[in-house]
């Protein structure tokens, strides 16, 4: 009995995390193969120091991205456009040109690994980062949280797009030590899908 009972249970608890794993694979490859779109959010950051805020309208094309980020610490705009290698960022009728991880360093006081975003953006790890470590998967093997390149990210609020499911919601953090910590949280209000031409 206490054998037949033992294979009962190990047969109702394996199913659940090998589904939701396979639906994980099922869901990132599905959304990594989109890479022509538009978003429209808004971000914030804060650091030790200083944060802020800006309504941001991204578009994405493969590598090549443009970024136009409206009040930014609450005066003026910034409108970058770059690729995963150089970046050029005009701001207060000053063009910087520098590579992308120093313009958002400059901009909001992040090290934010520029390349990673686009992918965090969907809810899915960079390929082009260390591999995500401390996945944590929802229903439908959507991702609830993981760590990459030294951030804890969560996604929440998942609706269903042109593109599939996406999230609404990203909060990063970095714990840098010695008192300096980072922060941000992406709010997206909405996702469109540019033609292929």
């Amino acid at each position: 009995l206490f054998i037949v009972i033992a294979l009962l249970s190990a047969c109702s608890l394996q199913p659940q995390p090998a589904t939701t794993f396979s639906s994980w694979q099922q869901h990132q490859q599905q959304i990594a193969q989109l890479q022509d779109w538009k978003l429209l959010g808004k971000l914030g950051f804060r650091t030790s120091q200083q944060g802020g805020s800006a309504n941001l309208n991204w578009i994405q094309e493969k590598e090549n991205y443009q970024l136009s980020l409206s009040g930014p610490f609450g005066v003026g705009s910034a409108k970058i456009y770059g690729d995963s290698k150089t970046a050029e960022m005009l701001y207060k009728d000053t063009i910087y040109r520098q590579p992308p991880q120093q313009l958002a360093m400059q901009l909001t006081g992040l090290p934010l690994p520029v390349d990673a975003l686009s992918w965090w953006a969907r809810g899915i790890p960079s390929p082009t980062q260390p591999a995500a470590t401390g996945l944590a998967t929802g229903s439908g093997g959507l991702a609830a949280g993981f760590d990459q390149a030294g951030w804890q990210l969560s996604f929440s609020r998942y609706r269903q797009t042109d593109g599939g499911l996406l999230p609404g919601k990203i909060i990063g953090s970095l714990n840098a030590g010695e008192d300096r910590s980072y922060s941000f949280k992406l709010v997206i209000s909405g996702w469109k899908f540019l033609e292929e031409e």
